[in-house]
């Protein structure tokens, strides 16, 4: 998906004859045209759901730490037919499944460092990156009907789970995150496994073909019923991503449209780096997820009618709620707040406003400020400055030496 994001934009053609979306949605939701689409699109998705079947060549590439030493970071794959990564998973830990979008591998940097970032802001759980790029790899048409064989997968893989542990693993202690096409794709496996899943976070769900040009049947998408909390961040909804509530509660940073704040700059995951305004901005759902994992930073959102009610300030003294993997996995409602265009994006807590979600003690930031990850995190993002600076430096030295020959 990233890198090869603008590739989505073909799909989204339509959004120029149609204009704008939200309400020419509304407005033509049972015209011919739309039925002509909603038509076409679900008899797509109904034909794939339909063939829908395991697929071995999807790797769960997972990754946990040891209760013991927090920095001990232990790797090992699960994949249907092969036991021996299921008996590496720590059965005193909860599992959290990452599912990645369109032309994207599980092996990329952003999402090996989003994985890296969830094991240190959140030991309690076995987490899992869902590699389905064999699939993903495909036409943006071919990799959206191969979500149900990635959601069926996903599901299977819980199911042996609890089969062949059944004292320690439960679908009700599972957690599936998904973005753009992942996220649809998380929305299916917890519908096989009968909304049972204790969460799904949804990464601004892929629009075109699910809610573009036409809204599609929620069983063919994210919808509330696929687990038992659902929250979805909507980062470029009306094109890349879907402005459709999804979820149980739904969180619209900067009104939830293209551009994001941060889409000005440089993104800070690698291989999300985009200077289009609207791949930027889809790509920024998983910036936003990664930096929410700081519970030190928390995305916060105020319950509104709209974003543009939000901005007028009609709804500050509203309900609140949290965003991310410290949720507190009640609320319903759409949310909306304002990120800055750089790092961290939101303000630093000052006080915990939020009931049963404490600060990290001082021996715990202490633990984490020495831990190997942090200093890995830390050496990488030094390593990828000083190569900045060299190739400045290079640059610079290049243009004098042109000059000095003239």
């Amino acid at each position: 998906m990233p890198g090869h994001v603008n590739h989505l934009l073909l799909l989204g053609c339509l959004l120029c004859l149609l204009g704008d979306v939200p309400r020419i949605e509304a407005f033509h939701r049972w015209s011919p045209m739309m039925k002509a689409f909603r038509y076409l699109q679900e008899t797509m998705l109904r034909n794939s759901l339909e063939r829908a079947h395991l697929n071995h060549g999807i790797v769960f590439e997972c990754r946990t730490i040891s209760a013991k030493d927090f920095g001990n970071e232990v790797h090992f794959n699960l994949q249907l037919g092969d036991l021996r990564g299921f008996r590496r998973l720590d059965p005193n830990k909860k599992l959290a499944l990452f599912l990645h979008g369109w032309n994207d591998q599980g092996s990329k940097d952003w999402v090996q460092e989003l994985l890296l970032t969830w094991t240190l802001f959140d030991s309690n759980y076995n987490v899992c990156v869902v590699d389905w790029g064999n699939l993903s790899q495909n036409d943006y048409k071919s990799a959206s009907m191969s979500i149900f064989d990635v959601g069926l997968t996903v599901a299977g893989i819980i199911m042996a789970l609890e089969e062949l542990r059944p004292n320690h693993f439960h679908r009700r202690n599972v957690t599936l995150a998904g973005y753009s096409l992942g996220a649809h794709a998380a929305g299916y496996a917890g519908a096989v496994l009968e909304g049972q899943v204790e969460q799904i976070i949804g990464l601004d769900p892929a629009g075109p073909l699910f809610s573009l040009p036409a809204e599609v049947a929620p069983k063919y998408r994210l919808d509330p019923g696929d687990a038992q909390f659902v929250q979805v961040l909507h980062t470029s909804g009306g094109s890349l991503g879907t402005s459709l509530k999804c979820g149980h509660a739904d969180f619209y940073p900067n009104g939830g449209r293209a551009p994001q704040t941060n889409c000005k700059m440089f993104a800070n995951l690698r291989d999300m780096q985009n200077t289009n305004p609207v791949s930027c901005s889809h790509s920024a759902a998983a910036i936003f997820f990664r930096q929410s994992m700081d519970p030190e930073y928390p995305f916060v959102g105020y319950e509104c009618g709209s974003y543009r009610e939000f901005a007028a300030g009609y709804c500050d003294g509203n309900r609140k709620a949290r965003f991310g993997i410290h949720s507190q996995r009640r609320a319903q409602g759409s949310f909306y707040f304002r990120t800055a265009p750089q790092q961290p994006y939101v303000p630093r807590r000052q006080a915990n406003w939020l009931s049963g979600v404490g600060r990290m003690s001082s021996s715990k930031v202490s633990q984490v400020s020495q831990s190997p990850l942090v200093l890995r995190l830390w050496s990488n993002s030094w390593r990828r400055r000083e190569r900045a600076r060299e190739r400045q430096r290079r640059d610079r030295d290049r243009e004098r030496s042109l000059c000095a020959n003239k």
